[in-house]
């Protein structure tokens, strides 16, 4: 439709000038992201000025080592797209149109990309505002260390040999799509309204597992979806006063279902049958004889006496409705006060109405043949908060402002199941008719109240010096109803201080540092203790050139006895951006990034990992865990990358660079078969980029991406990780 609008003229000398194309592609390599020399003005007709813009090409995509890290990281393949399309629409003169004065569209990535957007926003002068955004992304994830139970090479039994995990059992392969619409009316009125609409879906095949003696590959057939439709007035009640009110109703739907999958073997009379994924050792099974009784029939058989799964399935459709009032204000009317605040009510419900689970095969531990579990589920979240803010200038060098937060939430839920099981001692023998029945009804409570206060006072040192110090108070009162849970109450006290300096009038510095200590904590992650620092600068030494770092420290700990939790997380970054004229350019950036945590942690391990500590810690003991270890997790991560960009002609501009990160971290390990995997990893990309502007309005664009991925430590028992790939993209920009 958009090419129609075309002139004739443009297309001809579109046409004309791709007989040029040939000598362009020497210049190969190049890039859809450089910019254009000297676009058409566009075209004035019935009132608008037009501006409109095409760019039509494809990829060619070549890699060679693991497909699915490809997928996971990159997912772009070969084939034509339309990479780009745009459309300005503005009135000019004093022509009146009934619908719009401005329309504006910009859309990416169709014709098989994994993300794909568009763009769109109309306007009518005072009349009214609407803007639409709409965004599809397809999510593949296989990263195969992921639940891999990493079952060791060669493990057979009467000749079969159990595979070995090379995909993720928990992979995804799920498509989201995300709505989103706005309406204004009246924008810049004194009562004016708005409403909106988003939506969010969430669907595809995905895998899971379930645990019944050994853990069965699931297939997850993900449908979930989000609807949200809200509405509001906002009323500019005297000047420097806005008061508004919305209304936010989301709806969420849960579809999801699960059922069996990756039945491998088969009974002896021909029934499909799984000894589960993880099989490390070679499973026992009750008649005392190998689990696979036949290794010559294909597929094999199996034991029937063996924990093994026949049937299984799951479904829970779930639905939930929030709807939300929430009242803001804003006012600067009182001389040197200025206030903002909201107050924010929620009324949610939940509810699971049919639950259906159904297992068939054998849980040798327990001698269960089969159960079928049905029930139903409610839960409601009540949630009241409201913020408060206010500033004061006190003086022209003197500032104070406090923030009042409050929230709270309370989730009251009920549960009944009931659940019918089948004794068995053979996969052959079908069910009995009758089972043992078992009735589950639970009531659960979270509730939680927390309160903070932020008073900070603002000084105006000098003109180029500021300084700031506060203090924040925060109380949460956590509400837990489950067996053995107490009340908890926590405080914490905090200081702050910030710093604003300007040295030359060049050169920008922030910093702030946050201490804190709470005297309680809800779950071992929570600190205790508390430390953040910050500190930003900016410096321009010349027109041409800027240089920025930045840093930021966040120590959190809770040393006690049995919890020994210690973590960090250290960032810095650093860029610098150099263009001295039109012709060239340069920037370069760095990062890294430092995340650290460690706390005490029980397990239970059979065998017993080399070195294993028998624990004294009386958790530990009473949940029948007997080994005590300090598990950590440390990631440490750099990241660079270099830009140049030239345009020696005016009608040529060029881009290229180079972009890497890489891991150097390590963690506990206590499965002697784990393998660090994708924290001793490197993820490299070069690029090249070329724009030629054959004509004004007809630009032909080159980009090359290598995209290169590989672990520093050894693979495990699954296959490979890495890859390597090249993406060149072609393709003829047309402006008119």
């Amino acid at each position: 439709m958009i090419m129609q609008n075309c002139s004739y003229q443009t297309l001809r000398r579109c046409a004309a000038c791709t007989a040029r194309i040939g000598i362009a592609a020497l210049l190969l390599t190049a890039g859809a992201s450089a910019q254009d020399a000297t676009p058409p003005a566009g075209t004035v007709k019935d009132g608008f000025a037009i501006h409109q813009s095409i760019d039509l090409g494809g990829h060619i995509a070549s890699y060679s080592g693991s497909d699915a890290m490809y997928d996971t990281l990159v997912n772009l393949q070969s084939g034509p797209r339309i990479l780009s399309q745009s459309l300005d629409m503005h009135a000019v003169g004093k022509t009146k149109f009934p619908l719009f004065d401005s329309l504006m569209t910009n859309s990416t990535g169709y014709g098989g990309d994994p993300n794909n957007v568009t763009i769109f926003r109309m306007s009518k002068g005072k009349l009214y505002d609407f803007q639409g955004f709409f965004r599809r992304d397809r999510q593949y994830f296989d990263y195969n260390l992921l639940a891999n139970p990493l079952v060791p090479a060669g493990l057979t039994s009467n000749g079969y040999t159990f595979p070995q995990v090379d995909s993720s059992p928990h992979l995804f392969n799920t498509v989201r799509r995300m709505t989103d619409a706005g309406l204004t009316l009246l924008p810049v009125s004194r009562v004016s309204f708005h409403a909106g609409y988003s939506q969010n879906i969430m669907q595809g095949p995905a895998f899971s597992s379930i645990h019944e003696g050994t853990d069965a590959l699931l297939l997850q057939n993900w449908r979930n979806s989000t609807d949200t439709f809200s509405g509001g007035v906002t009323w500019k009640a005297f000047a420097r006063t806005t008061l508004s009110f919305d209304e936010i109703i989301t709806h969420y739907k849960g579809n999801t279902f699960w059922q069996l999958a990756g039945a491998d073997l088969q009974l002896s009379n021909g029934t499909p049958v799984s000894l589960g994924f993880d099989n490390v050792s070679v499973p026992s099974c009750g008649n005392h004889l190998s689990p696979i009784s036949n290794g010559s029939t294909t597929p094999p058989t199996a034991n029937a006496t063996c924990n093994g799964y026949l049937q299984y399935f799951r479904y829970s459709p779930t639905r939930t409705l929030f709807p939300t009032e929430e009242f803001r204000f804003q006012s600067s009317a009182i001389r040197n006060i200025s206030m903002n605040g909201r107050i924010r009510y929620t009324g949610a419900n939940s509810s699971l109405p049919s639950f259906n689970e159904y297992f068939s095969g054998l849980e040798s531990r327990t001698g269960t043949r089969a159960f079928t579990v049905t029930g139903n589920a409610q839960a409601q979240r009540v949630n009241v908060s409201a913020d408060y803010g206010i500033v004061w200038q006190v003086s022209p060098k003197v500032q104070l402002s406090d923030q009042y937060n409050f929230w709270d939430f309370r989730q009251p839920g009920t549960d009944f199941y009931t659940q019918i099981s089948f004794a068995g001692a053979s996969m052959l023998t079908p069910p009995p008719a009758t089972g043992a029945s078992a009735v589950t009804n639970d009531f659960y409570y979270l509730g939680q109240k927390t309160e903070t206060n932020t008073l900070v006072a603002t000084w105006q040192a000098a003109p180029w010096a500021s300084f700031s110090l506060g203090y924040r108070y925060r109380y949460r009162n956590v509400v837990d109803r489950r067996p053995d849970m107490d009340d908890i109450s926590i405080h914490q006290n905090g200081g702050l201080f910030g710093a604003v300096l300007r040295p030359t009038p060049n050169w920008k510095i922030n910093g702030n540092v946050e201490v804190a200590y709470a005297d309680n904590v809800y779950v071992q992650l929570n600190p205790r203790q508390l430390q953040h620092y910050q500190i930003r600068t900016t410096y321009k030494p010349k027109s041409w050139a800027a240089i920025s770092a930045a840093y930021n420290d966040l120590e959190r700990r809770d040393n006690v006895t049995y919890v020994n939790h210690l973590d960090h997380s250290r960032v810095f970054g650093a860029g610098a951006e150099l263009t001295p004229n039109e012709h060239y350019g340069v920037e370069l950036n760095y990062g890294y990034t430092d995340i650290f945590t460690q706390t005490d942690e029980c397990y239970t391990a059979t065998p017993a990992p080399a070195g294993a500590v028998m624990t004294a810690s009386p958790a530990c003991i009473a949940n029948g865990t007997p080994y005590f270890a300090n598990g950590y997790y440390h990631a440490p991560t750099q990241y660079g990358s270099i830009g140049i960009t030239l345009s020696p002609l005016k009608q040529l501009r060029t881009a290229m660079g180079y972009r890497m990160s890489a891991a150097n971290g390590t963690v506990e390990m206590l499965n002697p078969r784990q393998v660090p995997g994708s924290l001793q990893s490197q993820y490299q990309s070069p690029y090249v980029n070329i724009a030629y502007t054959l004509h004004p309005g007809c630009v032909w664009k080159g980009d090359w991406n290598y995209y290169g991925y590989g672990e520093g430590s050894p693979i495990g028992p699954t296959l490979p990780r890495s890859f390597r790939g090249n993406v060149y993209t072609l393709g003829m920009h047309y402006e008119f």
